[in-house]
C-alpha cells in the first residue's frame, strides 16, 4: 500500500478503454484511496465517441451537464483530482472544480499524444502535475515523462505451449490493416498467426473504404466488430511466441501493447523505433520493422527470450505506474 494514498479521496476521470480505466481504479483503491469515478467521453454510441474526436465542441455541452449532475450530490473535498486524457473536460468544468476542490492536487496523465488531443493543451493550466507517455510531448510541453504500464492479468505466471507464432490485437486505424496484410503475406502459411483487427461499427469500415487508401482491397471479413475481452487478449498473449505492435504513425510514445508484451515476457515486433531508447530494450526480445516494407526474419522466432531485470519489470507494472505518479506529485 502507498502511504500517500491511504484514506485519501480521489476524483478519477478516464475514458472507457478496454477495461484499463477499471484496472487503474482498482490499483488506486488497493493502495488505500477512496475513489469516485467519472467518465471522460461519457457517451455509449460509437458515433458520439468518434464525433468527440473530430468535433469536440458539438458534444462538450452534454459532457458539462454530465459532470455537473454526477457531482451535485458530492459534498466531500477531494485530495486528488486524477484525470486520464480529459478529452471532454471543458475549461468551465475544470475552473469550477478548482474552486470546488480548492485543496486538491490536480493531476493529468496523457496516454495519447497531444497532436491527437490538441484541445487538451488549452487545459494544462488547470493541473498541478502533468504526465505524458510520449517522450517528445514531455520535452516539448515541459511535463513529466512516464510510460504506460501493464496490468496484473498480463504478468507471466506460467509458460504454456505456444498456439501462435505471432499475434496482433488492436483497432484497425490508419495504416494498421495494410501493415498486418503485408506481414501476413511475408510470413506465409507456415507461420501460425492470430489477427484481430477491430472496427467500432460496420459503417466505420465503409467510411474507411472510401477515405483510406489502404482499405481499398479490404473485405468486411478481415475485421471484427465486437470488442474482445481482456481475458481473451491475455489468453492470446500467453499462447503467442511474438506480439506485433503497430503504433499510430503520429505517435512516438510506446503503446499499451508494448508494455503488456513486457509484462507477459513475450517477444515483440514493432514499428516504433523509439523503443530502442528504453531500459528494457534488447535485440533478443524486440525487433523493429519498417511501416512501408515490413519484414520479420524467421530466426527472430527461434531466439530464446532474454529475462528482464526485476526492478525494471516492476517499474512498468501498474503498481509501479501509480506509485511513481503519486510520489512525483507529492515531491513538488
Amino acid at each position: 500500500m502507498n502511504d500517500l494514498l491511504e484514506n485519501k479521496k480521489v476524483l478519477y476521470v478516464a475514458p472507457v478503454f478496454f477495461g484499463y480505466e477499471n484496472e487503474i481504479k482498482g490499483e488506486l483503491e488497493r493502495q488505500g484511496a477512496q475513489v469516485t469515478f467519472l467518465l471522460d467521453r461519457p457517451f455509449n454510441s460509437p458515433f458520439l465517441k468518434a464525433l468527440t474526436r473530430v468535433r469536440r465542441e458539438w458534444v462538450i455541452g452534454a459532457a458539462d451537464r454530465y459532470y455537473k449532475k454526477e457531482l451535485a450530490s458530492i459534498s466531500a473535498e477531494f485530495d486528488y483530482v486524477f484525470v486520464v486524457n480529459g478529452q471532454t473536460l471543458s475549461k468551465e468544468t475544470l475552473s469550477g472544480w478548482r474552486q470546488q476542490f480548492s485543496s486538491a492536487k490536480f493531476i493529468l496523465y496523457m496516454w495519447d499524444s497531444f497532436s491527437n488531443r490538441q484541445q487538451t493543451v488549452e487545459n494544462l493550466e488547470y493541473f498541478d502535475s502533468v504526465f505524458s507517455f510520449d517522450k517528445n510531448d514531455a520535452q516539448e510541453f515541459g511535463v513529466h515523462f512516464r510510460p504506460l504500464f501493464f496490468s496484473k492479468g498480463f504478468e507471466a505466471t506460467e509458460q504454456v505451449t505456444p498456439e501462435f507464432d505471432i499475434s496482433f490485437i488492436g483497432t484497425a486505424h490508419t495504416d494498421r490493416f495494410s501493415i498486418v496484410q503485408k506481414i501476413d503475406r511475408q510470413l506465409g502459411v507456415s507461420v501460425k498467426k492470430y489477427w484481430y483487427l477491430f472496427l467500432q461499427a460496420k459503417w466505420v469500415y465503409w467510411f474507411y473504404r472510401f477515405t483510406n487508401a489502404s482499405f481499398r482491397s479490404a473485405k468486411r471479413s478481415d475485421f471484427q466488430f465486437d470488442s474482445i475481452s481482456k481475458a481473451e487478449v491475455q489468453r492470446v498473449f500467453n499462447r503467442s511466441k511474438v506480439i506485433l505492435d503497430i503504433e499510430h504513425p503520429h505517435q512516438t510514445g510506446l503503446t499499451m501493447r508494448t508494455l503488456e508484451t513486457l509484462g507477459a515476457r513475450k517477444k515483440l515486433v514493432t514499428t516504433n523505433s523509439s523503443v530502442k531508447s528504453y531500459d528494457f530494450y534488447s535485440e533478443e526480445n524486440i525487433y523493429v520493422i519498417e511501416r512501408t516494407e515490413p519484414s520479420i526474419p524467421v530466426v527472430f522466432f527461434e531466439k530464446p527470450y532474454k529475462q528482464v531485470e526485476p526492478q525494471i519489470y516492476r517499474k512498468y507494472s501498474l503498481v509501479g505506474w501509480v506509485e511513481e505518479i503519486i510520489n512525483l506529485v507529492n515531491s513538488k
